[in-house]
């Protein structure tokens, strides 16, 4: 799904390019790598607090920049409404697949 919005337009990617698209309010949706400083992560984790916009801590650098398209990105915004919508729903649904997994189970 990422890979379709990169396509349609619909991403801003990089920590600067996502974080004045937040301040305009021009996004829904932000995910962090889980591989950034931890610094970075809890930056962009307040400022979508403060903007109420969803955040996802989620995945790595190389495998973001691999869905979209583009060499590793770290911080991915999602200024579509829609996309921003069906993201969230399949990123919850991984989160809540992860949670019911048995503790024996290898991934």
């Amino acid at each position: 799904m990422l890979g379709f919005a990169a396509k349609a337009g619909q991403l801003v990617t990089g920590s600067t390019a996502v974080e004045v698209a937040l301040k305009k309010h021009r996004v829904y949706l932000v995910i962090c790598a889980t591989d950034l400083a931890a610094r970075t992560v809890k930056k962009f984790n307040s400022l979508c607090q403060f903007h109420r916009i969803a955040f996802y801590n989620f995945s790595t650098r190389s495998e973001l920049g691999q869905w979209i398209g583009i060499p590793e990105r770290g911080v991915i915004g999602v200024v579509s409404k829609q996309f921003a919508g069906t993201i969230g729903r399949l990123l919850d649904d991984l989160r809540e697949q992860e949670n019911e997994k048995p503790l024996n189970e290898t991934t």
